[in-house]
């Protein structure tokens, strides 16, 4: 059994992962959080389990994409990416 890794007070997406969004070019970095709650914060919504899931249903809508294209961060058209914190690359 794999242990969460923690940081902070919250767990990282899906225990393993940090969200991050880089400019449409993919050239710039922009944000990173550890979780869908992050995102909320920064976005200034509550914190309910109905927004938690909206946020998900748009990361998982943009991340089966090709080109991880998305909007609904900030109204700006970027990608999203989710980096696992094993990965050494």
């Amino acid at each position: 059994m794999r242990r969460e890794v923690r940081t902070g007070t919250h767990k990282l997406y899906k225990g393993r992962y940090f969200i991050v969004f880089y400019d449409e070019t993919d050239s710039q970095f922009l944000y990173s959080f550890d979780n869908a709650r992050e995102i909320l914060k920064f976005q200034g919504k509550a914190l309910t389990r109905t927004n938690i899931n909206l946020i998900n249903v748009e990361l998982y809508r943009a991340l089966k994409t090709e080109y991880h294209f998305t909007h609904f961060l900030t109204g700006e058209v970027m990608r999203v990416y989710i980096i696992d914190v094993d990965d050494d690359e």
